[in-house]
């Protein structure tokens, strides 16, 4: 009859020599290796650890088996990768100690992954500072110019060239009809400023002839009517 109690023990007192600082008891037969990866992360570091609990016929059959994470870290979908892995491995090692071949496993697979890990980080870094590179040279290469864009460019500046004609020829006629109003003939302009009637008014003193501005305006009316009256000769002359 096999002694499996024995055989655990062994194991142990082995597993506790090699992982002096990371091997941690939790209860007998229940214990956990802790393990890190060949090249740590400072700037996102990641620890994991084995957790192993016997079975009572170890290791004619598989231990239980668990991922604890103790610093940083990881995706519950990339913890069951490493845990599937890791069954795989103990049923292929059924019939022997197993943990040392797990606890191994689990390290290089650790290290795998930070370095998949890390590898994604500067792929995604340079593939920021790649797009924001395009984005800094787009702005000096300006936009590429089709025959499509180029009509419609076309459409729009002609159409905002006739709107400015035809608002610049709308303001020309309005200030044309406005300058129409504001122009005056002479006597309006006497009429209409005071200043003009007074400064003649002030060279008038006493003594001086008064005209008679009646007295014009008769003769321009009589000769007015000698000119009617010399066509109407010239026409019955004529005939």
């Amino acid at each position: 009859m096999t002694d499996y109690k024995e055989e655990q023990e062994q194991e142990l007192e082995v597993l506790k020599s090699i992982y002096p600082d990371e091997f941690e008891e939790i209860a007998e037969g229940e214990f956990r290796i802790r393990l890190e990866p060949e090249e740590p992360d400072s700037t996102a570091p990641l620890t994991l650890a084995l957790h192993i609990k016997y079975t009572p016929t170890y290791p004619e059959e598989v231990p239980e088996i668990s991922i604890d994470t103790l610093d940083g870290s990881i995706e519950a979908d990339e913890t069951e990768k490493l845990h599937s892995e890791l069954m795989k491995e103990a049923q292929s090692s059924l019939g022997m100690a197993m943990v040392f071949t797990l606890s191994s496993l689990l390290k290089d697979l650790l290290t795998t992954f930070v370095m998949e890990r890390n590898n994604r980080k500067k792929k995604d870094e340079e593939d920021r500072i790649r797009r924001e590179i395009e984005i800094e040279q787009a702005k000096f290469q300006g936009t590429k110019v089709t025959v499509a864009s180029f009509l419609e460019w076309k459409e729009m500046f002609d159409k905002k060239l006739a709107d400015k004609e035809k608002a610049s020829k709308n303001l020309l006629a309005i200030k044309k009809e406005e300058a129409k109003k504001l122009k005056l003939t002479g006597r309006q302009l006497f009429e209409q400023d005071e200043s003009l009637a007074n400064s003649d008014m002030k060279y008038i003193e006493e003594g001086d002839v008064t005209v008679d501005v009646s007295l014009f305006e008769r003769e321009v009316d009589m000769s007015d009517e000698d000119e009617e009256d010399t066509s109407v000769l010239d026409l019955i002359n004529y005939f």
